[in-house]
């Protein structure tokens, strides 16, 4: 009959694990409930590789992260000669710009000395420099940081193209609109329930099914919690190729509030910006005021915005984790569900180390010094 592996969940995580374990297994049958790969949280996302930047990176997963954005490259040259599909990636790094001097002040003394304490290339500019580097911000800027480590994507192209390399998978089988009701192992394998009453067997399975892996494989309460984001997209007119130099985060300063906004440029012209952060929260639906707070964040950031269409807005929702850090790892005693979810904002940026771990771990072939170390931070037995 052969080896079979069971997928559950197919957004970035789970086909990229998909692709990379299916050499192993005589078969793999991915499942998801929406209709077609990637519709989720990996559609939604906004498409920063963000290794030094983003919280959750830094401390125990710090080495983790930056290891994934090293494999970033033939990561994407593989999918590229296995789909046909290039994905373009803005590789001039990440500006993290200071509107108000108590945002230089914390840039300056807190995050600096952390990213160079931690080994991270930082570049500090100032006002001037700062317009020269990226003359499209506000000349109120004070100044920036640029972390030329970290790149940018978009999510979609990138779903496609994987969504190809899985199509041309002869060992693959992606059975979409295909809802889970349980994942249960047991001494011969692995049974997946479906809506309906269908069921997949296999000899393991990987759950990857982002927020709603919660539903599968349920953790200590609190343990997992969806975090619902918006973001919106603009097209720059008469622009072509990237509107902005590198991507932008700034802490803004709206209506007595501090909001995130974070600027992603797009290779055609188009901008996309984000993003808001609603915990507990599952409703995918965008909502108006949060567009209209995002573009005004925007307009303070990036003064020329402006003039530029809006194009739409969208909503996803996040895995969020108690303490943050994903859930990767075996979920019961014998091995034969995998966990591979909760990864919040870095999906995206962990995607291929995470895809490279989880084939170890089905493999069973040793890890490293690394990958033992991430597993330890990651293991979703804590909170089960």
């Amino acid at each position: 009959m052969g080896s079979a592996l069971v997928v559950v969940g197919a957004g970035v995580i789970g086909c990229a694990v998909a692709a990379a374990a299916s050499d192993l297994f005589d078969k793999v049958v991915l499942l998801d409930a929406r209709p077609d790969t990637g519709l989720a949280a990996s559609w939604a996302a906004i498409g920063g590789i963000t290794p030094q930047s983003d919280d959750f990176c830094r401390g125990p997963l710090r080495q983790f992260a930056e290891a994934s954005r090293r494999m970033y490259p033939q990561w994407l040259a593989g999918l590229e000669a296995g789909s046909g599909i290039a994905v373009p990636f803005l590789d001039s790094g990440l500006l993290q710009v200071a509107l108000d001097p108590s945002e230089q002040q914390r840039v300056k003394e807190q995050l600096v000395p952390q990213w160079v304490e931690q080994g991270f290339r930082v570049e500090q500019l100032d006002a001037r420099t700062t317009a020269h580097a990226e003359p499209l911000l506000s000349p109120a800027v004070l100044s920036a940081v640029r972390l030329p480590g970290e790149g940018a994507l978009e999510p979609r192209v990138l779903m496609s193209a994987l969504r190809e390399v899985l199509r041309r998978n002869p060992r693959i089988e992606v059975v979409a609109r295909a809802r889970v009701q349980a994942v249960t192992p047991g001494a011969g394998g692995v049974e997946v329930l479906l809506e309906g009453g269908g069921v997949v067997r296999g000899d393991r399975c990987v759950v990857a099914a982002g927020a709603w892996s919660s539903e599968l494989v349920p953790t200590r309460p609190g343990g997992q919690f969806p975090v619902r984001g918006q973001a919106a997209e603009l097209v720059v007119p008469g622009g072509g190729g990237y509107p902005l130099r590198h991507h932008v985060y700034c802490k803004v300063a709206l209506d007595d509030t501090t909001v995130s906004s974070y600027v992603v440029p797009r290779h055609d012209g188009r901008v996309v910006v984000g993003v808001t952060y609603d915990q507990g929260r599952w409703d995918e639906e965008p909502e108006d005021h949060a567009t209209e707070r995002l573009l005004a964040a925007l307009r303070l950031v990036v003064p020329a915005s402006r003039d530029w269409r809006l194009t739409g807005s969208w909503a996803g929702i996040r895995p969020g984790t108690a303490d943050g850090y994903p859930l990767v790892g075996n979920a019961d005693a014998d091995g034969r569900v995998v966990m591979a979810t909760g990864h919040f904002g870095v999906g995206i940026t962990l995607a291929p180390i995470t895809a490279a771990l989880v084939r170890s771990i089905l493999s069973g072939a040793a890890l490293t010094a690394g990958q033992a170390d991430a597993l330890r931070v990651m293991d979703p037995r804590r909170f089960l």
